[in-house]
């Protein structure tokens, strides 16, 4: 490689790092510019003071505040501009922000729609047992069949989250009450999103929770789950898969 393909193949990195990075460079300019305004505001005050404290002093009588203006504006055009860069700075993080989440809501849409494809072709060719199969091979290798906490008393499960890959150990009974008091949110509100159900459930809320869910405005009134025994092949303790019959979608901000 010689030194122009160099430059250029550097240039480039240069380019995706600023273009991945700009919304945090954006933010941290805006910092520095708050500070600067303070900073530029505070300095030229002393000498803003006698400026006017001068004009008083010539005129005899107080000044209008359109005089105070014209006394001392030229003092503030620079903390103005640091101000007024300052407020470009944070309005264009914001809108970097909002771009980068509507790229990763139709990325998660678009991966969502494959899988769907995906599970609906593999159940017209091979049937639903075999769905079901692979299904449950991956939850055996996934699932978290030995937990740190398992001291806990009987009668407590391991049960397993399919999106999020999460598993903890809970009474049946536990599962179903976060289920309910979660519809019950859905219900009133017309919406819920699937870090919710997380919360309910005690699982790590996720970034794509926050994002995808259920809406009414689908037509879905209720979401409905279902816990699926997955036996472990080596006769260790089994899971109990969340399924949940209505996939969670992409949630516009219309429908909420």
């Amino acid at each position: 490689m010689n030194l122009k393909q160099k430059i250029y193949r550097m240039c480039g990195k240069s380019r995706l790092y600023l273009k991945r990075s700009s919304p945090t460079i954006l933010c941290c300019v805006a910092a520095v510019g708050v500070v600067g305004t303070a900073v530029a505001a505070v300095k030229v005050t002393p000498k803003a003071m006698k400026l006017l404290e001068d004009a008083t002093d010539e005129k005899g009588t107080d000044l209008s505040r359109t005089e105070i203006v014209l006394t001392v504006a030229h003092l503030y055009i620079p903390a103005a501009a640091i101000g007024a860069g300052t407020i470009f700075c944070i309005f264009g993080a914001n809108a970097l922000n909002k771009q980068h989440q509507a790229r990763l809501m139709s990325a998660y849409a678009l991966l969502r729609n494959y899988h769907k494809e995906y599970r609906d072709k593999l159940i017209e060719l091979h049937g639903e047992e075999a769905d079901a199969e692979i299904r449950n091979a991956m939850i055996r290798e996934h699932c978290n069949f030995h937990p740190l906490d398992s001291d806990v008393p009987d009668g407590k499960v391991i049960f397993y989250d399919e999106i999020s890959g999460e598993s903890i150990m809970r009474y049946e009974r536990e599962v179903i009450d976060a289920e309910y008091h979660f519809n019950r949110n859905f219900t009133m509100r017309g919406y819920a999103f699937l870090n919710e159900f997380y919360e309910f459930l005690g699982l790590p809320m996720t970034e794509y929770g926050g994002t995808v869910g259920w809406s009414m405005s689908s037509g879905i009134m209720w979401v409905d789950f279902e816990h699926r025994l997955i036996d472990n092949d080596d006769g260790g303790t089994a899971c109990y898969s969340i399924d949940m019959v209505f996939p969670p979608e992409v949630l516009e901000e219309w429908e909420c």
